[in-house]
């Protein structure tokens, strides 16, 4: 009875068994996977791409080119006259302006005649000059009296000398209210005041009307100005005055006309409100397309050296440090941190760090920034 019951036991273990099999046979397979290899990894400074991995072919790597193009900089520019060739015109007397001639725009010719003032201050010139002149002729008849009287032993030598130093003194009056009548340019009319053209030019302003009392001979009464050639000022901010070279060039674009040439000349000092340097431009307008004034962005090219030239997209920044991965072996990379000048469209100059023809990473060298 025991020994059944215990066949009967280890049966009923056995079928449990087959159907536990049977079920187990029934399920999916199952594989372990084991973790894929690190798509990137370090040796030392080194970053070694799998093959094969998700970085592999992502990366865009070409070598370091170098360039002579000279350095471009957008600077803000406009048009001034030429030195020399504005002239603002004052009056020499006071007066009542009688007459004017011009007006705002008016190209004259020099020494056409502008404006006319009526002036006792003039008036009184004129008076000074013929009082100077007959009083010379005056001492002049007696000092050739004096000189034939003494020769003619009837006549002290202290008599001629006196009128000696009458017409010596007569003569400098005379000298003195001519050129004072020079001085007030005037050309005949007396109590008339002519204001003449200094050269050619425009009329660009003018400030008296006729019947107008001046009072004032500082003050600016019109300005003639010579447009036919013009600068153009450019302003070199302070920081970029140790890029500045010995050659440099400007480009100025105006509706119309372009300027453009050798730097003519530059200020000899910095203007302290503005902490920026002034560089000039000489520049031709015969035909009257530029007026002072005018405002532009004129490109300064100054010459540089061969240097190493990067794309944008190869620069990776951190704060105040730039960097770049530079390729040793095929995919091997070291990061190596630059020194870059300035910007040239889409690319970068480099200073120090690199050499022409190093091979970096130009496009996807923001995949390995965190490794």
């Amino acid at each position: 009875m025991r020994v059944s019951r215990n066949i009967v036991i280890t049966g009923a273990s056995l079928i449990a068994l087959l159907i536990v099999l049977g079920l187990w046979s029934l399920m999916p397979s199952r594989t372990i996977e084991l973790a894929p290899p690190p798509a990137v990894t370090h040796d030392g400074d080194l970053l070694r791409i799998r093959a094969g991995g998700p970085l592999d072919g992502r990366l865009t790597v070409e070598p370091v080119a170098e360039t002579l193009s000279p350095h471009q900089v957008e600077l803000p520019a406009q048009l001034i006259t030429a030195p020399g060739q504005s002239v603002d015109i004052h009056a020499p007397v006071v007066g009542r302006v009688a007459g004017l001639y011009v007006q705002t725009g008016q190209h004259v010719q020099k020494g056409d005649l502008l404006a006319t003032l009526y002036s006792g201050d003039l008036a009184q010139a004129w008076s000074d000059d013929r009082k100077a002149q007959a009083t010379l002729a005056l001492t002049r008849q007696a000092y050739r009296r004096a000189v034939g009287v003494l020769n003619a032993g009837g006549n002290a030598v202290k008599d001629m000398q006196s009128a000696r130093n009458d017409l010596a003194q007569a003569e400098a009056e005379a000298v003195r209210a001519h050129l004072r009548l020079q001085a007030l340019g005037t050309t005949g009319g007396e109590g008339y005041q002519p204001l003449m053209a200094p050269f050619s030019g425009t009329v660009t302003a003018v400030s008296i009307g006729v019947g107008q009392n001046v009072t004032d001979m500082t003050a600016t009464l019109m300005n003639v100005a010579d447009t036919g050639s013009v600068w153009v000022q450019a302003s070199l901010p302070e920081s970029l005055i140790p890029e500045m070279g010995t050659t440099m060039t400007l480009d100025a674009p105006f509706p119309g006309q372009t300027c453009n040439g050798p730097v003519t000349s530059q200020d000899a000092s910095l203007h302290t409100d503005t902490r920026r340097l002034n560089l000039y431009l000489r520049c031709s307008n015969l035909q009257g397309l530029l007026y002072p004034g005018q405002f532009t962005t004129a490109t300064l090219n100054i010459t540089q050296q061969a240097q190493p030239i990067l794309p944008k997209t190869a620069l990776l920044m951190d704060n105040d440090l730039v960097s770049v991965f530079v390729e040793t072996a095929p995919n091997t990379y070291r990061r190596r941190f630059i020194t870059i000048s300035y910007e040239e469209g889409e690319s970068v100059r480099i200073l120090s760090g690199l050499k022409a023809g190093e091979r970096v990473i130009t496009h996807g060298a923001i995949l390995l920034n965190d490794y």
